[in-house]
């Protein structure tokens, strides 16, 4: 999959860290959109047809888990690789546990973040 065919959405609640994610993953080609909440996440799904759903497991007002948990359950959107971040400490076995397929805990390094972008992106070029 070419990056710039490439999109990704990613849900986080702190505009400096949404910020920064989506400039990284711009300036490296790929196609971001960005949404500061999960209300209405399997709308904005279907809308923006992602291939990547990059989210961070506590979102103001919602468990980023559960919101992983109910996007797995669906079939329609069940084949969407899902990176999930957090600064939690223990965070990685109950996102992995709720379905996200990759994990990132936060502070992450940027070449991290692509490796791990890079990874999802070969996943879903393979179900494709």
């Amino acid at each position: 999959m070419i990056k710039q065919q490439c999109k990704i959405l990613v849900v986080e609640d702190n505009e400096d860290i949404l910020f920064m994610i989506k400039a990284m993953l711009e300036m490296k080609g790929y196609g971001v959109i960005a949404k500061d909440s999960p209300s209405n996440i399997e709308q904005a799904i279907v809308e923006a047809q992602p291939d990547i759903i990059l989210m961070d497991m506590l979102l103001s007002g919602a468990d980023g888990r559960e919101v992983c948990q109910k996007i797995k359950a669906g079939n329609e959107l069940s084949h969407i690789p899902i990176i999930m971040i957090s600064a939690l400490p223990d965070a990685e076995i109950s996102c992995l546990g709720a379905g996200a397929n990759y994990f990132l805990s936060k502070p992450f390094d940027m070449y991290d973040l692509f490796s791990t972008v890079e990874k999802a992106a070969a996943y879903q070029a393979k179900i494709n």
